[in-house]
């Protein structure tokens, strides 16, 4: 039977112990060993722009102080900035559309489409649903104003496995939209981390949202704000290494916005107006309309 550590030393902040077995020394070392970082105000300070829950983690050193909390608390305290109601701005046939897909059949679909117009990401229509049959699926996905007009869709990347019997054999969920007329899906990325702190990117200033939301997208609204950060049990804590991860629960429509912006155009944050090249490239394509067409290689479609 192991013996407890030994403790070595301890004071403020501070604390030494040397394991018994081994004879390793580990020091645990807190900010609160430096004077200067004891006071509230420098608290306040270093905690600007965290959650509780955050703060506790990285200022406590205590990486469960998430678990149970909400991943997105941003959209509560600007949903002002973030949910668009009507009138509903119409960005028209011209401009680049894109879209974001979580495949479901017991569980829901999630369809959205998206643009980027003036340095705001927009999440415009919703489409979700069980889908029990793609042909019908696909008639729903192209009630959209400009379907024509979306450039790609990007998709979970397990869609292009080979998991579907049909009569040839086995095949993939994107070889069935395919059949079906959706000839633009792209493998979108499962990169939750990078995607999170992207939307906490976006909607950093609680009065100017940089990703918004139509509120005719109630499903994606619902998600957002009851999303939450997964428990793990004390034996997992202790048998693997924590990583905070999204409960793995209402989250299609969010999976949906992951894979999409995994591949999106990056926002730029400037008046592309005040810009007296992109007025002229605005009046040349009332004029000229219509995106650039896509190439087919053989293996799926391509933006040129």
């Amino acid at each position: 039977m192991n013996e407890a550590p030994q403790l070595v030393h301890e004071q403020q902040g501070l604390k030494i112990v040397k394991n018994s077995g081994n004879q390793f020394c580990v020091c645990t070392l807190h900010h609160t060993a430096d004077p200067a970082k004891r006071s509230p105000e420098w608290r306040r300070e270093a905690a600007a722009g965290m959650t509780i829950e955050q703060a506790a983690r990285e200022l406590d050193i205590d990486y469960t102080a998430v678990m149970g909390a909400k991943v997105f608390p941003e959209i509560i305290a600007g949903r002002a900035s973030i949910v668009v109601g009507p009138p509903y701005p119409d960005f028209g046939p011209h401009v680049k559309y894109f879209g974001g897909f979580d495949y479901g059949t017991r569980n829901p679909s999630s369809f959205h489409v998206y643009t980027v117009e003036d340095g705001i990401t927009y999440s415009l229509w919703e489409l979700f649903e069980p889908c029990q049959n793609i042909e019908l699926f696909v008639a729903k996905m192209k009630e959209f104003e400009y379907f024509g007009a979306i450039r790609w869709i990007a998709m979970d990347p397990s869609c292009w496995a080979p998991t579907q019997q049909q009569k040839e054999g086995l095949v993939s969920i994107h070889e069935l939209f395919y059949k079906a007329g959706i000839r633009n899906l792209v493998k979108g990325l499962q990169d939750e981390d990078s995607w999170i702190a992207k939307i906490r990117q976006y909607w950093s200033n609680p009065e100017e949202s940089l990703f918004k939301i139509f509120d005719r997208c109630p499903n994606q609204i619902r998600e957002f704000e009851t999303a939450i950060y997964d428990n793990q049990s004390e034996r997992q804590l202790l048998t693997s290494a924590y990583k905070e991860s999204i409960a793995n629960k209402d989250n299609h429509s969010l999976d949906d916005c992951k894979y999409y912006m995994s591949k999106a155009p990056a926002a730029q944050q400037q008046n592309l107006w005040k810009d007296p090249i992109m007025v002229n490239r605005w009046a040349v394509r009332q004029t000229h309309p219509g995106p650039a067409p896509m190439k087919n290689d053989g293996r799926g479609y391509s933006i040129p």
